[in-house]
């Protein structure tokens, strides 16, 4: 019996050692994924002939799109490569609602995005309790607005839901710490607590 218990605690032992490990496999195969996928594009209109296999193929556009990142990079920093920017955003990209909220989310990742867009909040579901979220937009002649309720551990999915201001805490902490709170299964979840300010309904009665 002894040596029972004591192969299924090695055994235990074992599999918590190699169970973060696994996890973290999990999600940094999940990103590559991701990855792969943003490089379709490309891939899609390179010559397959041109290549002897399809992983062949999938390197050269994640390459490709290395490269098209680090030119883009260098282009946006110049006079002209912002202005050219800003003009192709404002006449076509604009004009579709997902590129508004995808680039929100990239410039809050770089901080450089005004925190009215996509601001880190606490959404009251009962008393004492709370969900994080992502406060969209307000909505104009309501004290009411629209939250993204992402889940844990991928973010970038979730739910839309229109929420009362009464019930929304925004949180003084960066974009970039409630990602990962939420990448983390909630870990670092007391920073944010430290930084988040009371409900309208609070700070009425206060």
């Amino acid at each position: 019996m002894r040596i029972t218990r004591s192969i299924g605690g090695v055994f235990v032992e074992g599999f918590l050692i190699l169970l973060p490990i696994l996890i973290c496999y999990l999600l940094l195969g999940g990103l590559f994924d991701m990855l792969m996928a943003l490089t379709e594009p490309l891939v899609d209109v390179l010559p397959a002939s041109a290549f002897p296999d399809l992983w062949t193929e999938r390197a050269v556009a994640a390459a490709t799109l290395v490269a098209m990142s680090f030119a883009t990079g260098v282009a946006a920093r110049s006079k002209l490569g912002h202005r050219v920017g800003e003009w192709i955003e404002n006449r076509v990209l604009m004009r579709f609602p997902p590129y508004d909220i995808v680039r929100s989310f990239a410039r809050r990742m770089l901080g450089s995005d005004p925190p009215d867009r996509l601001q880190p909040a606490f959404l009251s579901t009962s008393p004492g309790n709370s969900m994080l979220c992502f406060i969209v937009e307000e909505i104009p002649g309501q004290d009411r607005a629209v939250i993204f309720v992402p889940l844990a551990p991928t973010p970038g999915i979730g739910t839309v839901q229109i929420a009362s201001r009464d019930h929304l805490e925004p949180i003084e902490a960066t974009f970039g710490d409630a990602v990962g709170c939420l990448f983390n299964w909630g870990a670092g979840a007391s920073r944010l607590m430290r930084g988040h300010r009371p409900p309208a309904q609070e700070r009425a009665g206060a």
